[in-house]
C-alpha cells in the first residue's frame, strides 16, 4: 500500500523589510528637524539675548535723555535770568550814562569834591563813584561770559541728545531686523515642528501597517502550521482500504455478450456530467486496463472488473485524484485525468455515475470552481446523511496554503458533476 506523502505548506513570507526601513528614514527625518529646530531656538534666544540687551540700552538712553531736556530746561531758565539782569543793567547803565552826558562826568566828579567836607570825604566820593562805574562793568562782562557758558551748555546738551536720538533710532532699526530674524526663525521652527509631525505621524501609520502585518502573518503562521499538523497527521494515517464488493465465484469467464453492457444496466450518467469522447490516445493509454465482464450487483449500480494498477502515482501527487487513487487502487482508473474528467472517464469505462452517494463506494465529483480549483475536483464519500443533504468526504485540497489530507462536511448538491460508483 503506498502512503501519501503531501508536501509541506511553503512557510509564510515574513513581514516587508521595507516598513522598517520607511520607519527608520521616518526616525531619521524627525531626529533631523528635532536637531534644527533646536538650533533654531539657540538662534533664537540669542536673538532675544540681544533684543533684550538693546532694550535696555534703549531705555539707559531714554533716561539719560530725560535728564538732559531737565537739564537743558534749567539752563535754559537760567539764560532767561540772565539776559533779563543783563538787560536790567543795561538799562541802569544807559541811564547813568545818560546822566552823566548831560552833567558831564567832570562835573560830577568836581561836584562831589566841591561839596565834600574834607579831602579824605572828596577822595572816598570819587572813590565810591569810579568803583561803582567799574563794577557795573564787571557785571556785564561777568553776565556775558555767563551767558556764553550757558549757551555753550545748551549747544553740548543738544548735541548730545542728537546723538542719543541717532544712537536710539539705530537701536530701533536694530530691535526691528532682530525681531524679523525672530520672526522668521519662529516660522522656521513651526515648519520643522510640522515636519516633526507629519513624519511622527507617518511613522505611526508604519507602525500600524507594521503591527497589522505582523499580526496577520503570526494568525498566517499559526493556520500554516495547524495545516501542517493536519497533514502529519493525515501521512501519519493509514491509507483507508474500501471493501470490493463480493464477486459470484460461479462468474469466471466472459462471453462476447457480456464485454457489451446491456440498456437495463447502462451507466446513469448525470446529465450535468459533460460528455467525453474517448480518443485513440485514450484507446492506447487504458489497452492494458480495458474492463472485464461488468458484474451488475444488487444494489442496480455496474461495476467492472478491472485490471487497473495500485500505484497513485500515475497521478500528479500530492493532488486529490493522487489521494483519491491512493484511497482506492485499483478500483479506479489509472489515466482519468482531472478532477472534471472523472465522471465521464470513468461512465466510458462502465462504471455507473449517479446523483446517489453511498458511503465507502462512491467517489464524489466536483466541477470547476465549485471546490478546489477550475480543474475540479474529486473526493472519497466517508459517509451520507441525506436527511440533512451533506456528506463527510475524505480529500486532498489545496485551500491556499498547499495540498494536504482532510475529512469535510459539504452539500451533496456540491458534487454536480456526480457519484462514480466503485
Amino acid at each position: 500500500m503506498s502512503t501519501v506523502i503531501l508536501s509541506a505548506v511553503a512557510p509564510i513570507s515574513g513581514v516587508n523589510a521595507d516598513t522598517d526601513s520607511d520607519i527608520a528614514k521616518q526616525d531619521a527625518t524627525i531626529s533631523s528637524a528635532q536637531s534644527a529646530q533646536a538650533q533654531a531656538q539657540t538662534q533664537v534666544d540669542n536673538i532675544q539675548s540681544k533684543i533684550g540687551s538693546i532694550q535696555a540700552k534703549q531705555a539707559d538712553l531714554k533716561n539719560k535723555m530725560e535728564k538732559l531736556k531737565v537739564e537743558g530746561k534749567k539752563l535754559n531758565a537760567q539764560v532767561s535770568t540772565l539776559r533779563q539782569n543783563i538787560n536790567e543793567r543795561n538799562s541802569s547803565l544807559q541811564a547813568q550814562a545818560r546822566s552823566a552826558q548831560v552833567n558831564s562826568s567832570t562835573t560830577g566828579y568836581l561836584d562831589a569834591v566841591v561839596n565834600s567836607k574834607s579831602l579824605s570825604d572828596a577822595i572816598q566820593k570819587v572813590t565810591a563813584m569810579a568803583t561803582v562805574t567799574s563794577a557795573n562793568k564787571n557785571m556785564l562782562d561777568q553776565q556775558q561770559k555767563d551767558i556764553q557758558a550757558v549757551q555753550a551748555k545748551l549747544a553740548e546738551n543738544q548735541k548730545n541728545d542728537g546723538i542719543m536720538v541717532a544712537a536710539e533710532n539705530d537701536l530701533t532699526k536694530q530691535t526691528k531686523d532682530l525681531a524679523g530674524q525672530e520672526a522668521q526663525l519662529k516660522v522656521a521652527q513651526l515648519n520643522y515642528q510640522l515636519t516633526i509631525t507629519t513624519a511622527q505621524d507617518k511613522k505611526q501609520e508604519l507602525e500600524a501597517q507594521k503591527a497589522a502585518a505582523e499580526k496577520a502573518a503570526t494568525e498566517q503562521a499559526n493556520k500554516t502550521k495547524a495545516a501542517a499538523a493536519a497533514v502529519a497527521k493525515a501521512n501519519a494515517a493509514p491509507i483507508i482500504q474500501m471493501p470490493k464488493t463480493a464477486v459470484a465465484s460461479s462468474v469466471s469467464t466472459a462471453s462476447a455478450e457480456d464485454k457489451t453492457v446491456s440498456s437495463s444496466s447502462t451507466p446513469n450518467v448525470n446529465p450535468a456530467t459533460p460528455s467525453k469522447e474517448v480518443s485513440s490516445t485514450d484507446t492506447d493509454i487504458n489497452k492494458n486496463s480495458t474492463p472485464t465482464p461488468s458484474i451488475n450487483i444488487s444494489s442496480g449500480y455496474t461495476i467492472p472488473s478491472t485490471h487497473y494498477g495500485t500505484n497513485p502515482g500515475t497521478y500528479v501527487s500530492p493532488t486529490c485524484t493522487f489521494y483519491v487513487k491512493s484511497v482506492m487502487g485499483s478500483r479506479v482508473g489509472d489515466y482519468w485525468g482531472n478532477g472534471e474528467d472523472w465522471a465521464a472517464s470513468a461512465s466510458a469505462d462502465g462504471f455507473t455515475v449517479d446523483n446517489n452517494p453511498v458511503a465507502g463506494s462512491t467517489i464524489a465529483v466536483f466541477g470547476p470552481n465549485v471546490r478546489g480549483g477550475s480543474y475540479g475536483h474529486v473526493a472519497v464519500v466517508e459517509s451520507v446523511n441525506k436527511a440533512a443533504g451533506t456528506m463527510v468526504i475524505g480529500e486532498a485540497i489545496d485551500l491556499g496554503n498547499g495540498y494536504f489530507n482532510t475529512t469535510s462536511t459539504v452539500k451533496i448538491s456540491d458534487a454536480n458533476y456526480g457519484f462514480i460508483h466503485v
